[in-house]
């Protein structure tokens, strides 16, 4: 994957900085959501359920709408690409993602 370094205009800054915070935004959902999951228990929604939860979630919530659905998306495919490592035992849990500390999104 490659990688670029960005010199976004003020407005341009405001709008990505944005797009990271639905990406946290969503991607911390996810991990709260499998930190409910137990062995033995109907196992935690997959990609495609979380995808429906976010259509519900857009619908419901006028900030989050705002927001571009390609990088909330993404987040969740991160999200799931993420989980499957750590079940192949190749990768530590996800954990949460703060503000301000590698913002970026896909």
């Amino acid at each position: 994957m490659s990688r670029y370094r960005l010199q976004p205009k003020p407005a341009q800054e405001t709008a990505l900085l944005e797009h990271c915070g639905h990406a946290r935004y969503v991607w911390n959902l996810a991990v709260e959501q499998h930190a409910h999951w137990r062995p033995g228990l109907k196992s935690g929604p997959g990609f495609a359920e979380q995808c429906r939860q976010l259509t519900e979630a857009r619908a419901e919530f006028g900030w989050l709408r705002g927001g571009s659905v390609v990088v909330q998306q993404q987040a969740l495919k991160d999200f799931a690409q993420a989980m499957a490592n750590f079940f192949a035992g190749t990768h530590r849990r996800p954990t949460w993602r703060r503000r301000g500390r590698g913002e970026g999104s896909r």
